[in-house]
């Protein structure tokens, strides 16, 4: 028989080895990420998050379900031992159920803040068919991607290099941000870009000992940030989206996201030359392998190398 229960940090261990043996073999999870994006997540719906147990087999944990406010469905998996009983498919109805029946927003697969997956990872049939057959959701137009590069013949191009120059000779320079820095940097990124880049970006300065991974693009003379790059290595204390599926990465991964450039400044070359520029900051802190997260921009990044790794399908509630 299945017990479900409300999700607790005490479940985490047994809920990570559920993850890696439903979803392991593409998206390798480890605890460290889990407390980061579900336990220390002010965005976590801990009434609606569930945990499915088997009281014939110890009880053990052999499903879960993450709720994110408002109504996202940040993640679900369920043991193979398990699957296509049911379990999933009562999960989502308990989480609907502790939500309510608010009509103004509808349910969302990913795409949650502290999120894991921006939808549902295209290579799970499985998953496709549970959320379009078992619960009726509705395929969004299009897709997104992550993106990959081996980054030993990675250089600067030399035409790309030559504008580099020419932005620095009219007073735009491309740097780490220092933090003499923050307070343009964060108005440039609330003035540009999306409430959710600009906490995340907030965010990651309390968890970080320097900003120095976030490069930016400024003007010294006018005091002004005109756009802005995340970086990670596996140096960085915050496990940004890009890095994630960093077993897979190798040892000495590398990531980049978001990245974006000042409205007024979006045909000059500066967002090549910033994309350029940060990439070989990554690769001179040591990085060989290096991942672009949530993207449907593949011929922009194409033109650096990267190519499409994983690919998600937007999914939500009718």
């Amino acid at each position: 028989m299945i017990n479900y229960t409300h999700y607790k940090p005490s479940d985490a261990h047994a809920v990570v080895e559920v993850w890696n043996e439903a979803l392991g073999q593409s998206f390798p999870l480890d605890l460290r990420l889990w407390r980061q994006n579900v336990d220390d997540s002010s965005y976590t719906v801990a009434e609606a998050s569930m945990v499915a147990r088997d009281d014939e087999d110890g009880n053990r944990v052999v499903g879960f379900l993450i709720v994110k406010s408002p109504k996202h469905l940040s993640c679900i998996a369920v043991s193979p031992s398990h699957q296509r009983k049911g379990i999933g498919a009562e999960m989502v109805a308990m989480a609907e159920q502790a939500i309510g029946s608010d009509t103004t927003a509808k349910w969302v697969v990913g795409q949650d803040s502290n999120h894991f997956f921006p939808g549902v990872p295209a290579e799970f049939a499985s998953a496709l068919e549970f959320f379009e057959h078992r619960l009726g959701y509705t395929r969004g137009a299009g897709y997104s991607v992550d993106l990959v590069r081996e980054l030993a013949d990675y250089k600067i191009e030399d035409r790309v290099q030559k504008r580099i120059d020419e932005l620095a000779a009219d007073g735009i320079v491309l740097a780490p941000c220092a933090d003499t820095d923050l307070s343009a940097l964060g108005d440039h990124v609330a003035a540009n870009f999306s409430h959710r880049w600009l906490a995340d970006t907030i965010h990651r300065l309390t968890v970080e000992t320097t900003p120095r991974e976030i490069i930016i693009a400024k003007r010294p003379a006018a005091g002004d940030v005109i756009g802005f790059a995340h970086t990670f290595t596996n140096s960085s204390r915050y496990v940004g989206p890009s890095i994630y599926w960093r077993a897979l990465l190798g040892p000495k991964y590398g990531g980049l996201g978001p990245i974006g450039v000042d409205k007024d400044m979006r045909s000059i070359g500066l967002g090549l030359a910033l994309l350029s520029y940060a990439v070989q900051t990554v690769k001179d802190r040591g990085a060989t392998c290096m991942a672009i997260d949530w993207t449907d921009l593949v011929d922009f990044y194409g033109k650096i190398g990267f190519r499409p790794w994983k690919r998600y399908i937007s999914m939500r509630q009718n």
